[in-house]
């Protein structure tokens, strides 16, 4: 075997690997994060893609001749890599989105605090479930699962094989984000329900008892509640999140499946 072709076929199948990292490593949970620095995103990325060009040497096809379509083959497998860290990081979005609904309930909804993994701010609540089901995703080394799917999906879309096609897209990312206003219904749920009947509770003593200042007395009464009903159920929080994570790896599969060119 020709030692210049090999070594040509190895560089550009390193290149293509660092790209799709790389998108990924703008999207995806953990990765993705404004909180982590970009040299050791860009560290982590080649990194990677060290570890997987040697798996992934006879899943990617031939350097293209012309620069164009050179370009055109890197910039679709960053958006391949974006992609998938994307739809991952919608099931996040549905555990800050449960928070801030909480935060509304409980009466935590004027505090905004900086968060570490998006550009903006989220409430309290929000940062909580945030953090707090960051660190169950690397508990259980979902993170682990991500690289993984992302070194197979080079056997189900390889370089030069990919079709950003929106009319098949747009089935997937739609019923995605019902799954993802699902999961934040089922988390916020038990705290809602404790909340609506506290709510319940005060109207019937503000209708009794018109001179109690409900407002006063409601609202310590509201957090207290709020926060002992969040701490009882926090278990049936991750687990839900947890069960959660079958259903993310199957959409990142159909996500492969629809951007194989036809």
């Amino acid at each position: 075997m020709d030692p210049v072709w090999t070594s040509t076929q190895l560089f550009w199948t390193f290149l293509v690997v660092l790209f799709r990292i790389a998108g990924l490593m703008v999207t995806a949970p953990v990765f993705g994060s404004p909180s982590v620095p970009a040299p050791i995103k860009l560290g982590f990325g080649t990194a990677f893609a060290l570890a997987l060009t040697p798996a992934t040497l006879g899943k990617v096809g031939t350097p293209p001749e012309d620069w164009l379509s050179l370009i055109g083959i890197l910039l679709s497998e960053t958006l391949v890599g974006m992609l998938i860290g994307y739809l991952v990081s919608l099931f996040f979005s549905a555990v800050q989105m449960a928070g801030a609904f909480l935060d509304m309930q409980v009466g935590y909804g004027i505090y905004q605090l900086m968060n570490p993994f998006a550009p903006a701010p989220a409430s309290l609540l929000a940062q909580f479930h945030m953090l707090l089901l960051m660190v169950v995703y690397l508990q259980v080394n979902a993170h682990h699962w991500l690289v993984a799917a992302l070194a197979e999906s080079f056997q189900a879309v390889p370089a030069g094989g990919v079709a950003l096609d929106a009319a098949r897209l747009q089935p997937l990312f739609s019923e995605v984000v019902g799954q993802v206003f699902l999961l934040a219904l089922r988390i916020a749920a038990p705290a809602t329900a404790v909340l609506i009947v506290v709510d319940t509770a005060l109207a019937i003593v503000s209708r009794a008892v018109p001179q109690m200042p409900v407002f006063f007395v409601g609202a310590p009464a509201k957090i207290a509640m709020g926060l002992v009903t969040i701490a009882i159920v926090l278990p049936l929080v991750t687990n839900v999140f947890v069960n959660t994570l079958p259903t993310a790896a199957q959409d990142v599969l159909n996500l492969l499946r629809a951007l194989i060119k036809p």
